[in-house]
């Protein structure tokens, strides 16, 4: 016998034959989509943060609901305008994300999925992921958007007080997934203060300096696990309300 055979207890779409696919989507209407970006998280955490996060959220999530959600390839590319400056960040302009996330969407949909949850672990993503949720709702699919940080932020707030890109709160996601792929020691605490309305050439080195902002020193694995486990708890929420509004005939 060749190699160990793996098991996953989620439908994940990598995994699949096309005769599988075809007899999950008798049983199940969800996909999730995680979507993240490679960029600059200061000289202290990997350029991978924002994949990595959305990906144990995922895992996490399999463990819990594996058997009631498509699991999508994740997008590991996004929009970061600030932070392009920065070695490392990968930038795809706005529009052209936004537009590939939203035929990946419509493509779920038209091969019978009619709920999509956008798992998104980028702040650059944002103001285009709200366009491709009202485009596929449109489209008379029920979209749910995850933006961690800012969805769950008065809860993080009770476990990690410096949060920010590449700040305490992300840092301590990353270190609970592996300590290897992030070293506090390397960076402290860096905040300033910025009127948002404003935008002018070269922003971002202002606004994060050394490509992170908050208290990364401060991270800790046992913060991380910490948040991991109470946000995951929040996002089931969210998915429950999801799943409500498949059931309502009114809607």
């Amino acid at each position: 016998m060749r190699g160990t055979q793996r098991r996953r207890n989620f439908m994940y779409m990598m995994d699949l034959t096309a005769s599988q696919f075809k007899e999950i989507k008798k049983k199940v209407g969800t996909v999730l989509l995680p979507i993240g970006m490679m960029e600059t998280h200061g000289p202290h955490c990997s350029l991978g943060t924002d994949v990595w996060i959305p990906r144990e959220f995922v895992k996490r999530l399999d463990k819990l609901i594996g058997d009631k959600v498509l699991i999508a390839p994740e997008v590991p590319y996004g929009h970061s305008w600030a932070l392009a400056p920065f070695e490392g960040t990968i930038d795809i302009s706005a529009e052209t994300f936004s537009q590939y996330v939203y035929e990946i969407g419509k493509e779920f949909n038209r091969n019978g999925f009619d709920e999509v949850i956008l798992f998104n672990g980028h702040g650059g993503n944002i103001p285009s992921l709200m366009i491709v949720a009202e485009k596929l709702a449109d489209l008379n699919m029920k979209v749910l958007t995850i933006n961690w940080w800012t969805d769950y932020r008065e809860q993080i707030l009770g476990i990690t007080k410096g949060p920010g890109h590449g700040g305490e709160d992300e840092t301590s996601l990353v270190l609970a997934i592996d300590e290897k792929l992030a070293d506090p020691s390397l960076a402290g605490d860096w905040k300033v203060s910025l009127n948002p309305k404003l935008k002018f050439f070269n922003m971002g080195k202002t606004l994060y300096k050394d490509g992170y902002m908050g208290d990364a020193g401060s991270a800790t694995a046992e913060k991380g696990e910490r948040l991991y486990e109470m946000m995951i708890e929040l996002i089931l929420k969210d998915i429950e309300e999801l799943w409500k509004l498949q059931s309502n005939s009114e809607l």
